[in-house]
Parts: C-alpha cells; structure tokens; sequence
C-alpha cells in the first residue's frame, strides 16, 4: 500500500500545471474525507499552499526550489494516505481505484472522476512569449472574459471583481433614482457620472457594487477601478499613477503610453473613444483627482463614492449626486438578523436586538460587524454584545462616525481566539489592506498551515477580513485596518510590533529580489551574493513573474517607504532596486520615481557610497524612460547621472568592477539624455566614454548595446556610411552573444534600415526589415513586428510596390490590434492616404525618446542598462 500512496503522491506533484490537477486534488481530498471532514480540508489547506510555492518557484525558474516544493507535496500526500490507511485497512480496494485513476493523469493527461473526463492542457508561457520585448503583456485574470481583435487573437478585458451580495437592505429607491439618471443619459447620447456621498461605513461602495451587479449584464466593456483615499501616510494617489495601473490592465504597450500627466489623460480618452468603459472610483476626498480619470465616452458609466461634499463635481463634471442616509430601524434589524444567522431566535431578544441596532447608528458596516459576532458566537453573545454597545463607560454618549464602528469593533475583537486576535493586530501593521496568503505565513511563523487556516476563517467569518477571488485576502473597511493598527499599537508589546515589521519587510525583499532576479540578469549592487543565489537555474515564465508582483504591488510599494519610515535603510534601497525592472516593464514611472527618492534618502543613512551611486543612477534612469519634459525629467535625470558618476570614480583611480560596469551605465544614461535633447555629437562622446570604462571587462553585450547606440546617433548626424558599420557590428554582436539576442538583432537591422533610407539606399534598408520580420516572425512580440512592417510598408510604397505596401500595412494594422495599440490608427490612416509617412528624423513630440534609445540591460529586454 505504501507504495500505491507514494505513486498517488508522485501523480498530484505531477499534475500540478495542468488542468486535471483539480479534479484529481478534490478526488484526493474526498478519499482523505473518508478519516473526518477537518482531515480533508487541512489536507487540501496544505496542498493548495505548497502548489503555490511550487508554481512560484517553476514561475521564476527556480529548478532546486520546485524540486523541493514537490517533494514536499510528494512527501504530504503520500504521509495522509499511509496515515488513513493505517486507521482503515478496509479502503486499500478504493486506494487502488485512486491510484488507477491517477496514472491516467500522468500517462494520458486525462482523469475520469463522476463520469465526466478532465483533459490535460499544459499552457506554456515560455514559447507563448518572447520575452525580449520592450514591455511584459499582461494576464488575462482567470474567468476575466475577453473580446477577440481583429486577429483572432482575444484581449482580456479587465472587470470589476464583485462579491455576492448577501442580506442587502434598502436602497432601493436610491437604487431606482440612479437608474433613471442612467436611462436618461443614455438616452442623451453623453456619459453618466453618479456620485454617492455618505459618511463612512454608511455603504457607498456597497451601493455602487451592487449597481453594477445588478447590470453586469448590460455593462459589457473594460472596468476599471481605483482607490483615491489617503494612504497610511496621508498621501492622495496621483491621477497620473492610476492611469498607469490602468493602461497596464487594458493591455496597452509600455512604449505607447505619454509621459505627461494631461497627454495621459487625454490618451486615456481615446482609448475610450473606441467603446464604453466603466470607472468606478472609490473614497474621493478632492474633485481635482475625478476628471483627469473621466473616459467621456457615450455610453460610460462612472461611479464616484465620498464621504466628503465635492460641488465641484456637480458643476465641472455633471455629476448626478446622491446622499446617503443611515439604514432605518427596520432595515437596520433585517441586516442585523440577517448577518447574525438569527433566523426565528430573533424573536427571543427584540430588546437586545434594539439596542445592539441603536449602537450601531444606522451603519451597514458597523451592523455587519456586529451580526458576524452574533454569528459566530455562543447563545448569550446576543445579550453580553448589546450590553457592552450600550454601556456608558465603555462607550461614549455622542461618538463620531469612526468611533461609532470602533465600539462595535471591540467586542469582536476581543472575542477572537489568542491566535485569531494577533493575526489581526498583524494585519494592521502590514502596509497595505490587501494581503497573499504567503505573508500571512510569514507574519505567523510559528503556526502551522492548519492552525494560519483556522485564524483566516475566524477573521473572515467575524466580517474582518474576506477573500479577494485570487487567492489573497484584504480588510473589509479601510476603518478595519486602522482598528487593527490601534489594537496592535494598544496590545502588542514595542519589541513583539518590530519583530513582526521585520518579518514583513524580509518577506517582501526576498519576493522583490527573486523576482527581479528571474526577470534580469543586469548589474545590482548586491554585498550580500543575493542575486547569484536567486539567478534562475530553469526557464523563466516572466508573465507569470510580473502577474504575481502585480497582485503585491500596493504592499510591495508601501512596504518600501514603511521601511524607509521605520529605520530599516539597508532593506529599502534593496527593495526599490528589486523592483526596477518591474516598475519598467509595466511603465509604473509614479512609484518608480517615488520608491527611489526613498531609496536614494535611505542609501545616504547607510552610508554606503555604492549603494548612493546606484540609487542615483536607477532614478536617473527612471526619469530618463519617463522622459516628460513638463514635469523636468530630462534635466533631473542628468542631474542623478551626473552625481552618480562622482561617486563611482574614486580619485585614485582603483575602481571595482562594479563602479565601472555603473559608471559605463551612467554614461550611456547621459549619452542617450543628450540625444534625446538633439545632441547627438555629445551623446557619441558619452558613449565613447562609456565604452573605455568597459576594458577588461567580459560584457560582450554592454559592447553591443554601444555599438547600436553609435549607430543611432551617427544616423542623427548624418555620417551615414559609420552608422552602418556601427549597426552592422551591433546586429553581429547581438546574433553572436553566447545566448543570441534575436531581439536587439533585428532592432538592429531596424535601426540600419532607417539609417539606409535616410542615406538614400532604400533597397538595403528593405533587405535589412526583410531580414528583421524574418527574425521577428518567430521570436517578436506583436508590436514590435507591426513596427517593422510599417516602416517596411513605407519604403514599399515610397518605391512604388502598392500591393506588397498595402499587405504590410494591413498586417501592421492587426498586429498593432493584437496588441492594443492605438498606431493601428497610423497604418489605417495609411491605407487610406495610399502613402507612407513614417517618422525618419528620431522623436519628434520632444515627449520621450523612441523605444530604441532607451538603456537596456544584461538580457536585452529594456529592463536595465548595458551592465
């Protein structure tokens, strides 16, 4: 039997990746069952945990790591089986059932469970993307619909994620009112904007969810959602950072999205222009943060919450107002009954029920909070909580709204088990009110997956916390966290709250670095070896990489300036360099930017000259991809390259290798600075620079990313007969890297082929875009490929070749589709003229440079510099 239970084991590791693994762990679960439903669900509590530390490790190509994971999964499941079986020698007939069934899995890819069979599609991310691109596509959520592109190729569509709305009161009329407005400005052929004001916790959001609930169906195009309420700091989020998340979620290429915060706006505006969108944004505090974030297009629909009186929004936006009352005494009953499971008990305790209702002022939020206790609580819970909501000691006579759902959260706070109760006070020190599970492991070390389980379904149940559908959790009300912080704060002792900070903090540095890790392989500054012991061993599934530090970004951002606030220095610069390449890929240049003015503060606390230098270059990198010169990047950037370069020359000339391989990355930032502000001859001379501080130094592809930029700036200039060699070289060094870069080989021969035609040669630069699509066909993503086929197009065309013009331009148009670009405008526009007008003369907006003059890193995907 032991070895049936092992073979079992062995087939769920393996399955793990494809689409019979479900059935297979609940046919497992369900066998395990057979000793006791809490046996089966703490098995399937820890096997969902290892399988994410598995998929995490293979996402990251983390070969040791996974071959652990599994081994531990192999060693779980195999351990449950023998213990059953052990107990109950009578199932060994259906163990070997079990084991049948589970060879299908792992020979055939199929698994025959209740009559219905599960077929095995491994979906592998390695060849669906080539991951030298500019920029990480983004993932479909799972079950988020999609709509197909002219291609064939289906976009994910982002939606609003709404819970069932269990024991929902009145409204109702409210409910109706804002369906007339709806019906009204449809009818008008504009955009409706509904704006609910309320005090806090009295359910704006919930309204607003429940609205679009009730008319997900009629409500088929992208949602989108944000946040504007004040973080822990007291900071309002930037419009322009939104917009950023946004285009992020739309799928919109990194290289398409404006520097400036009003070129954003007005980009987000045409996207919308191709179809309705609905905006929900949530706790406005100030009417200026709602119109840079207003798609106004017919048919959208924008749903604005606050618990502030924002006029402006009625005057500038023509907002529709609704104000928001607390719940009558009826209603409030209903709901309290309701979320308290009371059912005909209720009729027992009509006084309690009364006061428990008056304490609670009318607030859903603090009605909810209090049923959930009733709950999960013993038979006199009724009585003890409507006494402590009503006695005049422990509750003021007159308390403010916060105050109000404070009083109904401290019972429940103090009914909580031991464990249950510091989770909670964990939870209001993490930064950030959503959570993955994996931190809440961290947070509790010393508890084991059944026993975290056992607290995260106290906290659920008791409405504090609840599932986000990705496997994470966050706080029910933002006034929950802060309760949670204060409990902390009241209850932990000083040293008990570090420990626990230090715990998140070491959590979110490993996750950063590793995954920074696995996405590059550029120069950091690393005194700890961190990096060569996190470098991938395996391949790496990038998309999957940045997926997961998307669902962590609001925790991964905060935690950089909460250790920044708490005096943990080393760990922030450490964690803003982890997430460089990162903010990159995904053009998030707000909390790039922001992170690293942290960073750069904290480098200067540690005192460590090396850190300060690079701290300095990243920003100066960040401003450089931003390129906004509204906001003054250009000259910030040189400003932090300039200091950066200080540091990184000792005066007596015994640099390491590290600062040479920075000071070569600040020279080619200040090269490409100078280019982008129509100094070419200058930027040759960083570059030239730039190249010297490379001797000795095996960088074959530092020396390859030079070449390409001479190239660029010797075409600038005109000297065109050097730009091909330079380009030539590049595109040979490139193919001839120990790990060829097909991508920059054809960004090379792109670069050569705009070079040929500004030179007169049109027939070498179509041979040199032939050779590129050729390389592109199989490794490019989408964008870039329609790039190329454009220029080619254009060239075609300027020649006289209509037919084989119009085909490129035709397929540039479904390419750019395909990857949600708008410049399939460029190539329709095109059709239309029977002509091209590509851009010959290098950026023309003065906005920001082209994809091809920004710094690139050690694997050629514009994640980092020449190191």
């Amino acid at each position: 039997m032991g070895q049936l239970a092992a073979s079992v084991a062995m087939a769920v590791a393996g399955a793990i990746g494809n689409d019979a693994y479900t059935a297979l762990k609940t046919r497992v679960g369900a066998f395990l069952g057979r000793g006791g439903r809490e046996r089966e669900d703490v098995f399937l509590v820890g096997l969902t945990e290892l399988r994410s530390d598995l998929v995490l490790a293979r996402e990251r190509g983390d070969e040791a790591g996974a071959a652990n994971s599994a081994a531990a999964i192999e060693r779980l499941v195999s351990g449950e089986l023998d213990l059953l079986l052990t107990e109950q020698p009578s199932l060994a007939g259906e163990l070997r059932d079990l084991h049948a069934e589970a060879g299908n899995t792992v020979t055939n890819g199929t698994l025959v469970v209740g009559g219905h069979t599960q077929v095995s599609n491994v979906y592998n991310h390695y060849n669906h993307y080539y991951d030298g691109g500019p920029s990480a596509p983004r993932q479909a959520a799972p079950g988020a619909p999609a709509v197909p592109g002219a291609s064939g190729v289906s976009a994910p569509v982002p939606r609003i994620a709404l819970s069932p709305t269990n024991h929902y009161q009145n409204n109702a009329d409210l409910l109706l009112r804002m369906d007339a407005v709806w019906a009204e400005r449809r009818a008008a052929g504009v955009s409706t904007v509904l704006y609910l004001l309320g005090v806090p916790g009295i359910g704006t959001s919930s309204v607003a969810r429940e609205w679009l609930r009730r008319h997900q169906s009629d409500l088929a195009g992208p949602q989108l959602r944000a946040s504007l309420g004040r973080d822990a700091w007291g900071n309002l989020p930037e419009p322009s950072a939104v917009l950023e998340r946004w285009f992020r979620e739309l799928g919109v290429p990194a290289g398409d999205v404006p520097a400036g915060p009003g070129d954003r706006s007005e980009y987000f505006r045409r996207l919308a222009a191709r179809g309705p969108i609905v905006v929900l944004l949530e706790d406005v505090v100030v009417a200026s943060q709602v119109e840079p974030l207003l798609p106004g297009t017919p048919g959208s629909v924008v749903l604005i919450t606050s618990h502030s009186r924002l006029p402006q929004l009625v005057r500038t936006v023509g907002a529709e107002p609704f104000a928001m009352g607390p719940l009558d005494p009826v209603h409030s009953r209903k709901l309290l009954v309701g979320v308290g499971r009371l059912g005909d008990d209720a009729a027992a305790y009509e006084r309690e029920l009364d006061l428990i209702t008056d304490g609670c002022r009318g607030l859903p939020l603090a009605l909810c909070i209090a049923g959930a206790q009733l709950a999960v609580g013993h038979a006199g819970r009724v009585r003890e909580l409507a006494a402590e909501l009503s006695d005049r000691t422990t509750r003021m006579e007159v308390l403010d709204t916060d105050d109000e759902i404070s009083a109904a959260l401290d019972p429940g706070y103090r009914g909580l088990a031991p464990d249950a109760a510091h989770l909670y006070r964990c939870i209001g020190l993490h930064p950030a009110e959503e959570f993955e599970a994996d931190v809440v492991r961290a947070m509790l070390p010393d508890l084991d997956t059944a026993a975290r389980n056992r607290v995260l379904r106290q906290l659920t149940a008791a409405n504090l916390i609840e599932p986000t559908g990705s496997g994470g959790y966050r706080v029910c009300h933002h006034i929950v966290h802060d309760h949670a912080l204060a409990c902390a704060l009241a209850d932990e002792p000083a040293e008990v709250r570090e420990a626990v900070l230090d715990r998140i903090i070491a959590h979110y540095l490993e996750f950063a670095e590793r995954a920074e890790a696995a996405l590059s392989s550029r120069h950091r500054h690393d005194p700890a070896g961190t990096y060569a012991a996190y470098a991938p061993t395996g391949t790496v599934d990038a998309p999957a990489v940045i997926a997961g530090l998307e669902r962590r970004r609001e925790s991964l951002e905060n935690v950089v300036r909460l250790a920044h606030e708490k005096g943990r220095h080393d760990q922030t610069w450490r964690l803003a360099q982890g997430l460089h390449t990162f903010h990159l890929k995904c053009g998030l240049h707000t909390p790039w930017i922001s992170t690293h003015e942290l960073a750069l503060k904290s480098a200067h606390e540690c005192r460590d000259q090396q850190a300060i230098a690079r701290m300095h270059f990243e920003l100066g990198f960040a401003r450089l991809d931003r390129w906004s010169t509204h906001q003054g990047d250009p000259r910030a950037a040189r400003e932090c390259f300039e200091r950066a370069l200080e540091l990184v020359r000792p005066a007596d000339g015994s640099a390491t290798e590290g600062q040479r391989r920075t000071e070569s990355s600040v020279l080619e930032g200040l090269g490409l600075v100078e280019r982008g502000l129509g100094n070419p001859a200058v930027a040759l001379d960083y570059y030239a620079l730039g190249l010297d501080a490379l001797n000795g130094i095996d960088h074959k592809r530092g020396r390859a990313l030079f070449a390409l930029h001479r190239g660029v700036a010797c075409t600038d200039l005109r000297r065109h007969d050097e730009a091909a060699r330079e380009l030539r070289s590049a595109r040979e060094q490139f193919a001839d890297l120990p790990v060829p870069d097909p991508y920059n080989e054809a960004r090379a021969l792109t670069r050569y082929a705009e070079s040929r035609r500004a030179a007169e040669q049109p027939d070498e630069a179509v041979r040199a875009l032939d050779d590129a699509i050729e390389i592109m066909t199989v490794n490019g993503p989408p964008y870039q490929r329609a790039g190329i086929l454009l220029l080619r197009g254009d060239l075609l065309s300027a020649r006289g070749d209509r037919a084989r013009a119009t085909l490129d331009w035709v397929t540039a148009g479904e390419l750019f589709r395909e990857a949600n670009s708008l410049r399939a405008q460029e190539a329709d526009q095109r059709l239309a003229d029977g002509s091209g007008t590509a851009d010959e003369n290098g950026p023309q907006d003065g906005d920001r440079p082209q994809d091809g003059d920004r710094p690139q890193d050690g694997d050629g995907s514009q994640d980092g510099d020449v190191e």
